[in-house]
């Protein structure tokens, strides 16, 4: 241990250092459920006031649970509140009371910190944190490929942080972090492998309660199910870059065609919500793409790319050679400013490939300042040809702040246009903002990936499926969904989607390569009434497509559909894509009157389903706590019993003054024994 104390001192707030934190993850489908256990340390003989440590989550994840165990015998629960309020309380809690108290904030979508107080000499705390995200799915037609990844560490950004983010990370993690994924369903999977690391991959066979959302919501009690354990190959790493599993799976006929799931809510009465899952490229599966249009590059030359050219050099190399003949292209850079190769796009042709690939080669550098991405998206736009189908690609490291007026810009681009410009985007790099990269995509009706390292191989296939996306997909126009509601007795009644709350408020702008989820809450549905199909319509190249799909009901009454429903909506919310932000009778945009109105509906949101948000944070302390029955069901706090016998305060083998490492099982980087908690 360092002889300074538990704490570090950085820009005037003390930093606590997990001792070590522990990610425990269960995949079924394109699901995961993440458990990250941080166990922290006050060896000092004095209790600490105030210390707060901040940590990577996956962007737009559903944060179910956090709790903390204070020693062997003291639980501290918890209860979402406003965030001021939450704030106010915990720092009045600190001041007034000598028992420990917590607090999670969310500084931004991908960005989370933990503050802890009154922590008592020679005593450990263990902070438990669940979440529920969605894994990328790959678009390509030979291949079912979905990636999980578990940010580690928080790349520096571009420009001023935003006012609620914390600045108190630290990679001073002194005994690791152990890492251990489960993989249900594993006799569909044909390989399991990670770009960023050496992993070891065990299959076992036993008791699971999954295999498809239906058992990952605890619908079905499934044994003999197969399963494959994944671990690092050498029992290490340290937190300098993302870690990054590709699970490819053999062809599943169900999971290849729209499913809709309808959940009712254990305690609150007519609460129902219901989740419509759209497979990638369904929406464009049947319509050929257009053969006039043109694709544009837009590369990062800012000086955070410095370490990254290499990388973007063979990624812009391997595009331009895949580009189909009678196609117009062009190539842009930005840093402080931006540049093109070409003022217009051009026709390719041999002539033309051989010029994009030599001034590639001969000006691609990280010489252009900082990361000022939307006057070039901006201009880019502007300089399109206009009488043909645009396809923009983005290629970025992502570590930049700001990203509401770009995301915003890009949004109504794709808006106004119906779809004639899109935007894709791939970001290269070991700790990419996906807050970015899939923001542009999710925003622009386009696709994202991630290359970690060209030199690394393995590679090429991301791009593929990213220039198969742009080059090979039909545009799709606005999305139309209608359902089917009827009583016990088969009557139907008429219905709209004014019927319920939904999310994306928009259901035009759904992503037709991702694998979608349309969420819809009803709080207004007779006990006797069900969904019994959900109509979806789309255009495509100017072909209209329909298809009628029939709702499964989960058996067993729960929350998961309901929680992912609305973080759906309090994503819309802070992207300035709610319903309040596109209704017809919008306050003006960047007032008082609509700033207030958005936070009043997102924190009525969260602190009802019990959700971490921009708005809302995570209060635990030490006292007397009797939840309601609905707030019981909803709040998903979980009270861990003490274990006769348990070392908690008993801190086993120790790991490298400054080194940072993941923990695989009870191995450390250099080998030693690492705490169990």
């Amino acid at each position: 241990m360092a002889d300074s104390g538990p704490t570090l001192q950085q820009q005037g707030r003390n930093i606590l250092p997990p001792l070590s934190v522990t990610v425990d993850a269960s995949i079924v489908q394109d699901t995961a459920r993440v458990t990250v256990t941080q166990l922290f340390w006050n060896d000092s003989s004095i209790p600490i006031k105030e210390a707060a440590f901040t940590f990577p989550l996956p962007a737009g994840c559903t944060v179910t649970d956090f709790n903390c165990r204070v020693g062997t015998n003291t639980i501290i629960r918890g209860t979402i509140k406003p965030r001021e309020e939450a704030r106010e309380t915990f720092e009045h809690h600190i001041r007034h009371h000598d028992t420990a108290a917590g607090l999670l904030e969310q500084d931004t979508p991908e960005i989370f910190t933990t503050t802890l107080g009154n922590i008592p000499e020679k005593t450990k705390v263990k902070v438990t944190l669940t979440y529920i995200t969605i894994l990328k799915h790959r678009f390509a037609d030979t291949k079912n490929v979905t990636t999980l990844t578990i940010p580690t560490s928080i790349a520096p950004r571009y420009g001023d942080a935003p006012e609620e983010y914390n600045n108190a990370a630290t990679k001073d993690v002194r005994q690791g972090l152990t890492l251990e994924v489960e993989v249900v369903e594993a006799e569909r999977i044909t390989s399991i492998t990670s770009p960023s690391h050496e992993i070891a991959t065990e299959r076992r066979r036993g008791a699971r309660n999954a295999e498809s959302f239906a058992d990952l919501a605890g619908q079905n009690g499934r044994g003999n199910v197969e399963t494959a354990s994944v671990k690092l190959q050498s029992g290490s790493m340290f937190l300098d870059k993302d870690f990054v599993l590709d699970i490819a799976t053999t062809s599943d006929g169900d999971a290849e065609n729209p499913q809709a799931w309808l959940e009712q809510h254990p305690t609150m009465p007519n609460h129902k919500a219901l989740m419509l899952t759209l497979p990638p490229g369904f929406l464009t599966r049947n319509a050929p793409p257009a053969q006039r249009s043109e694709i544009l590059f837009l590369a990062d030359r800012s000086g955070s790319m410095s370490d990254k050219i290499a990388s973007l050099k063979s990624a812009m190399q391997f595009f331009l050679k895949g580009i189909p003949e009678g196609r117009r292209f062009n190539i842009w850079c930005f840093g402080t400013e931006y540049t093109s190769w070409q003022p217009r796009s051009v026709d390719y042709t041999k002539i033309t490939l051989d010029s994009a690939l030599t001034w590639v080669d001969r000006h691609f550098a990280a010489d252009m300042g900082g990361t000022e991405l939307l006057p070039a998206i901006k201009a880019i736009v502007g300089a399109r040809d206009k009488s043909l189908l645009t396809d923009v690609i983005v290629l970025t490291d992502g570590e930049t702040w700001r990203l509401d007026q770009t995301l915003d810009f890009i949004q109504k681009t794709r808006g106004t246009t119906e779809g004639r410009v899109r935007f894709f985007a791939l970001g290269i790099g070991k700790a990419v903002s996906h807050a970015l990269v899939d923001g542009i995509a999710k925003a622009g009706g386009g696709y994202a990936d991630v290359v970690h390292e060209a030199s690394q191989g393995g590679w090429e296939d991301r791009v593929v499926s990213m220039a198969k996306a742009a080059l090979m997909s039909a545009h799709a126009g606005p999305l139309h969904l209608e359902f089917d509601i009827r009583d016990k007795n088969g009557t139907a009644r008429g219905s709209t989607l004014a019927d319920a709350k939904r999310s994306p408020a928009d259901i035009s702008a759904v992503n037709p390569f991702d694998r979608s989820r349309v969420y819809f809450l009803f709080d207004s549905l007779h006990e006797s009434e069900t969904i019994t199909t959900v109509k979806i319509q789309i255009t495509a190249n100017h072909d209209l497509h329909s298809l009628v799909i029939p709702v499964s009901g989960l058996e067993k009454r729960d929350t998961t559909l309901h929680k992912l429903a609305a973080r759906s909506m309090l994503d819309d919310l802070e992207r300035g894509r709610s319903h309040i932000h596109l209704g017809l009778n919008r306050p003006v945009p960047g007032s008082w009157e609509e700033v207030n109105t958005v936070r009043k509906e997102a924190e009525e949101i969260a602190c009802k389903w019990s959700l971490v948000s921009k708005w809302t944070s995570f209060f635990l302390a030490e006292e007397p706590y009797s939840p309601t029955g609905d707030e019981a069901a909803i709040d998903g706090v979980i009270e861990v019993k003490d274990t006769p016998g348990d070392d908690l305060l008993q801190p086993r083998g120790t790991i490298q003054e400054g080194r940072v490492a993941w923990a695989l099982g009870n191995k450390t980087a250099n080998g030693l024994e690492a705490q169990e908690v």
